[in-house]
């Protein structure tokens, strides 16, 4: 009986399970509706070498061969990519195709593409105007992301960032989120900062006009300095911490002494941005909301007394830390003025002393100030610079351009209601420069650009195609704001992990103006690793 139940349960099978299954097993071809594999494409009776092509780097205009079996079968709608710009096809074969590089080609993968079926080729480097230089010392570079560099008077560079180590040299060695480099990446290690910012981040840094530096982030400690750090510090060219000695009896009534901090400045959030005026005092930005100072063993008595200011985002000091209450300040309340009711994303120093800052801001002191405003030596809103509605979107970046202009980049689409994309140059009244115009422009935000030693403007951010054409997060444009020909040919960015994010941010000219040394969080450039900087020579 149990033999024959087990052979014959198709008839005895349960409703239930009928309606489980759709179809009975003893029945075939039962399912009824779309083929999930109807649409599946049959498999390329092609294949590449994807190892090499001859030559295996060249111009655009040259004529390049790939090899491989099967070309002529797909001869009619076969296409050829070098980085995504289709080429032209010369001849063609069963076992080789001949192409020609094509206008906008730039470094990366060729790809054979049959209807919309892909297949990879090999790498292809395309030689141009603009090349990474392979004698900088950017190869191992920093392990984790720079976010600042700023050019000294003798050629070195600092450079500051989350890192905590440069070029292997060693946790132990120091230079925990800064460090100085040679005019050509090497690490200096006269430049001793100790233990340096052993948690934390360093955003940006300043040389002032005594010749020291100071350097803004989130950060409570340098070099072991605990509680007497807050977000800013003033240190000198061998790393120094700019300090002196306190001496005061203890409550035993005992003789002691102490190492403080001469600059007498802190912050109750993160400081981003730091710009020396003329006359030497500072203007600081950031995610702050007070200003603190303090007063060390009053009455000689080992106590600490913490003196807090509003401020607001912004705040003025002098060299030595102070507060300059002539900046922005109402007096009769000891407190800033609401200054801006948003935060600020970047900001530029005038040669006149005067701020341009944007951000995500509406209003300065109540008055209107979309995303931008200049701000005049007393910290008041400058109402000849008139953007009008200003941008669409937000703004990342700020910096000079020529003739009092300046460049900003962002998200925005248009500017005054005029339409232009991620990027625009302003004219010093604050009025859009339309000789400049990108078209469609970038496919993903442009976070910073930067005018190159030659003249022309470097974009780089979360793009991938520019006007339509393939340029993975890194552009340079025309005084115009179209692509420059010849200045393309570079490629992308590389990232670990392989996600693209956002791969500059700072940018300096060097070299008298024929090169330019990126930071920020990539880990390649031009299929050559540099890893959080590289220098590109044009």
């Amino acid at each position: 009986m149990i033999l024959n139940l087990r052979y014959k349960i198709c008839p005895l099978v349960s409703a239930a399970l009928l309606l489980i299954f759709t179809a009975s097993s003893c029945k075939k071809n039962e399912y009824v509706g779309k083929d999930p594999y109807a649409d599946a494409k049959p498999a390329l009776e092609l294949k590449v070498n994807n190892t090499a092509s001859t030559p295996i780097e060249g111009e655009v205009g040259s004529v390049v061969s790939l090899s491989g079996t099967g070309f002529l079968k797909y001869k009619e709608n076969l296409s050829v990519l070098f980085n995504g710009e289709k080429s032209e096809v010369i001849e063609i074969t069963d076992t080789q195709v001949k192409v020609k590089v094509p206008q906008w080609a730039s470094t990366g993968i060729v790809t054979f593409m049959v209807g919309s079926q892909l297949l990879p080729g090999p790498n292809f480097r395309v030689n141009g105007a603009v090349s990474t230089d392979k004698t900088f010392a950017s190869y191992v570079g920093a392990n984790g992301r720079i976010y600042s560099i700023n050019a000294l008077p003798d050629g070195r560079m600092l450079i500051v960032g989350d890192f905590n180590d440069y070029n292997n040299v060693g946790l132990r060695a120091g230079y925990s989120k800064l460090a100085i480099i040679s005019p050509l990446g090497v690490l200096d290690k006269s430049f001793k900062p100790g233990k340096g910012v052993p948690s934390g981040t360093l955003f940006h840094s300043a040389l002032l006009n005594d010749g020291k530096i100071l350097i803004g982030g989130q950060f409570n400690t340098y070099n072991n300095k605990r509680n007497k750090i807050g977000n800013i510090a003033k240190i000198s060219l061998t790393g120094v911490l700019d300090s002196t000695i306190y001496t005061y009896m203890d409550r035993g009534g005992e003789p002691k002494k102490d190492t403080v901090p001469t600059f007498n400045a802190f912050f109750s959030g993160g400081v981003n941005k730091m710009m020396v005026q003329p006359d030497g005092n500072v203007i600081v930005i950031g995610s702050f909301k007070y200003y603190m100072s303090k007063t060390y063993y009053p009455n000689q008595k080992d106590t600490i007394i913490t003196d807090s200011v509003l401020v607001n985002n912004v705040a003025r000091i002098t060299p030595n830390g102070a507060l300059d209450k002539t900046y922005n300040f109402n007096t009769p309340l000891n407190k800033a003025n609401d200054g801006f009711n948003g935060s600020i994303r970047d900001a530029y120093m005038q040669s006149d002393g005067k701020m341009v800052a944007v951000g995500n801001f509406s209003t300065y002191n109540g008055a209107p100030a979309n995303k931008i405003a200049r701000i005049n030596l007393d910290g008041s809103l400058d109402n000849t610079f008139n953007t009008g509605s200003g941008p669409s979107g937000q703004i990342y970046s700020i910096r000079p351009y020529v003739n009092g202009k300046f460049i900003i980049s962002g998200e925005f689409i248009s500017f005054n209601g005029k339409p232009i994309a991620k990027a625009a140059i302003l004219n010093p009244d604050g009025s859009v420069d339309e000789s400049f115009n990108t078209g469609i422009g970038a496919d993903g935000s442009i976070n910073n650009a930067t005018r190159l030693g030659n003249g022309k403007i470097l974009l780089t951010g979360d793009f991938q195609k520019f006007n339509g054409i393939t340029r993975y997060g890194f552009a340079i444009v025309e005084p115009s704001g179209q692509l420059s020909p010849n200045f393309n040919t570079i490629g992308g960015f590389g990232f670990v992990p392989n996600i693209f994010i956002s791969p500059v941010n700072d940018v300096i000219n060097v070299d008298n103006g024929e090169a330019s040394v990126l930071v920020g969080g990539f880990n390649s450039l031009n299929l050559i690793q540099n890893t959080r900087l590289v220098k590109i020579t044009y």
